[in-house]
């Protein structure tokens, strides 16, 4: 994607010299990015790799590209954090805070981490973009392998970098970017939310993907509307749901709507097993009643009436 030069003030276009030097050097894309995901600056001197421009020819290639800049918002500041992208490659972020507000990130992508991905990884992540996949390997394996150390002693400087931005005042145009919805909506609490849910960076789609579920599970949610909700096909996401989570999608949903159904039991003796079943997403109480006494171990009226005599 193309920055608008016109809607750059000057202090915009004083990074460029870094982020080229910095591009060059390490033979990666380092560019400035706006709350939304759009990159605001890009290097002039060192294009973005074939593979990733490839990938973004795809419309859902490019929504799922800016998906994952747009994570970079969701990090603490005085950091810098590296994670991997949905396409097979890694981004090294650092978030750029100015008097508590996020006024966007510097980013690199295209960085490919040694022996992390193997070709059927890379191939299961972007088998439903339809492009042609060997193409896809074909370009993928032009680009230049980093080693992790390096990327990581890389962050530390362009976090120097980005505190010498943030005193140079880098926050008017894309200030007025930031979508006040962006943060709240993944810190927002909700009374059915746990406490624990993970707030490591590397869980952040996750993150994103349980908050979705606890605010939608009443509805007929299904593994490929949670996928598509954090940008992601919906194999790769089942894949990595269940390596953060140690449960299958499938699994957690039940689990989620059988705690709201064991609460509605306690709280709620005059509401119908039928009316429980329903409110928590299952059209049919029969099937809802099975579930409840395989994983809980009674039935729900049985565990209505056990839960009625301890509060006598």
């Amino acid at each position: 994607m193309k920055f608008n030069q016109a809607t750059l003030n000057k202090d915009f276009v004083g990074i460029l010299p870094l982020l080229d030097s910095f591009s060059i050097l390490h033979r990666i894309w380092l560019k400035f990015v706006s709350c939304n995901g759009d990159y605001i600056v890009t290097p002039q001197k060192r294009p973005q790799n074939e593979y990733c421009r490839f990938i973004r020819s795809c419309p859902e290639g490019l929504k799922r590209c800016r998906a994952s800049v747009t994570r970079c918002m969701y990090f603490e500041p005085d950091k810098h954090y590296l994670f991997p992208c949905h396409a097979g490659l890694f981004i090294l972020a650092i978030p750029l805070h100015s008097d508590s507000n996020c006024v966007g990130a510097l980013a690199t992508g295209e960085i490919r981490i040694s022996d992390f991905f193997n070709q059927s990884n890379l191939e299961e992540k972007v088998k439903d973009l339809h492009l042609d996949t060997k193409k896809l390997l074909k370009l993928y394996e032009k680009i230049p392998v980093i080693k992790r150390d390096k990327i990581m002693l890389l962050g530390e400087s362009i976090h120097n970098i980005s505190n010498c931005l943030i005193k140079l005042g880098i926050k008017s145009e894309t200030a007025k970017m930031i979508g006040p919805n962006i943060i709240e909506d993944i810190n927002e609490r909700n009374p059915l939310i746990p406490n624990n849910i993970s707030l490591e960076y590397s869980h952040q789609i996750v993150q994103q993907a349980s908050i979705y579920i606890y605010r939608n599970f009443k509805k007929p949610l299904s593994l490929e509307e949670v996928a598509k909700h954090v940008h992601l096909s919906p194999t790769y996401f089942s894949y990595l749901f269940s390596q953060v989570r140690n449960q299958s999608f499938s699994n957690f949903l039940m689990e989620t709507r059988l705690e709201k159904a064991k609460e509605l039991l306690e709280t709620h003796p005059n509401i119908s097993i039928s009316e429980i079943s329903r409110i928590i997403g299952y059209n049919d109480s029969n099937y809802f009643s099975r579930v409840f006494k395989k994983k809980i171990g009674i039935s729900p009226s049985s565990y209505r009436h056990v839960t009625s005599y301890r509060t006598v």
